[in-house]
């Protein structure tokens, strides 16, 4: 019985861990009096670099395939109007998996908001 048991976690464990894939979900918006340039979350393999205007929301997706560790994501972006680099180390993954089901990034004049979402499983 305790073998079945075992058997039943492993089971579970793998379900879990090949519903999810290594990639990390944010909503971006920018709240704030100018353009941002340059945006980038790290860890991203692809290193994509997105532009965002004043009031524009979009959905950003970065690929994690190659992390296989724990770690913090790295926010950093370009304020257009004083060519000010903002840079910022938020959050938290694990083994290369985002945690969240989709993270909320509010850009602001003089801050930076983030909401992490759960999935609910019930």
């Amino acid at each position: 019985m305790k073998r079945f048991k075992s058997l039943i976690v492993l089971m579970l464990f793998t379900l879990i861990f090949a519903c999810n894939s290594n990639t990390g979900k944010f909503l971006i918006t920018n709240k704030s009096n100018f353009d941002v340039d340059s945006l980038s979350i790290l860890p991203d393999s692809e290193k994509a670099l997105i532009r965002i205007k004043q009031g524009e929301s979009l959905r950003h997706n970065i690929n994690m395939n190659e992390v296989k560790t724990d770690g913090s994501y790295l926010i950093s972006f370009k304020n257009e109007t004083t060519n000010q680099t903002i840079t910022r180390a938020f959050g938290y993954y694990t083994n290369g998996y985002q945690t969240e089901h989709i993270i909320n990034i509010k850009i602001m004049n003089d801050t930076i908001l983030i909401n992490s979402e759960f999935k609910h499983l019930y």
